[in-house]
């Protein structure tokens, strides 16, 4: 019983010293990586900036988050290249949208736009208007819809 204990007590401190050294900071648009200031400006160069972040974890590479007034989030890796941009039931940018992944929910799910997207090395994930979540492989093949 003492073992678990002392085991137990051992994992919340790890824990909250994990928690300790994450880093959050709020930064100017413009200390963002010239990839990302490219990008906002392109898409949402009309929208009023109302957060931008950096985010630095203990075991994970920076990362950048904007939030707009009209509650558009954007999230970007330490290259400044968009991980996320989730248009809060706003359709996001369509140049954004791989072309496949246009087609397939133009012809599979006709008046939908595509309101959230996020993309990692291996997936891409898109949410609909209808709230419908649709996986989709890093070439931008239908995988399946996801729950």
């Amino acid at each position: 019983m003492k073992n678990l204990l002392k085991a137990a007590l051992i994992t919340m401190i790890a824990g909250s010293s994990f928690q300790a050294i994450a880093q959050e900071k709020v930064i100017q648009l413009n200390a963002l990586p010239k990839t990302a200031q490219a990008f906002m400006s392109s898409h949402y160069n009309h929208e009023k900036v109302s957060l931008v972040k950096s985010e630095k974890d203990l075991l994970s590479p920076i990362e950048y988050k904007v939030v707009l007034t009209n509650g558009t989030k954007v999230e970007f890796d330490k290259n400044g290249n968009w991980t996320e941009v989730d248009g809060k039931k706003k359709a996001v940018p369509q140049d954004i949208v791989p072309a496949s992944i246009k087609e397939y929910v133009r012809k599979s799910f006709p008046n939908n736009e595509i309101v959230q997207i996020s993309k990692s090395s291996r997936e891409i994930e898109v949410e609909l208007t209808s709230g419908i979540d649709l996986k989709f492989n890093s070439k931008g093949e239908f995988i399946r819809i996801d729950d």
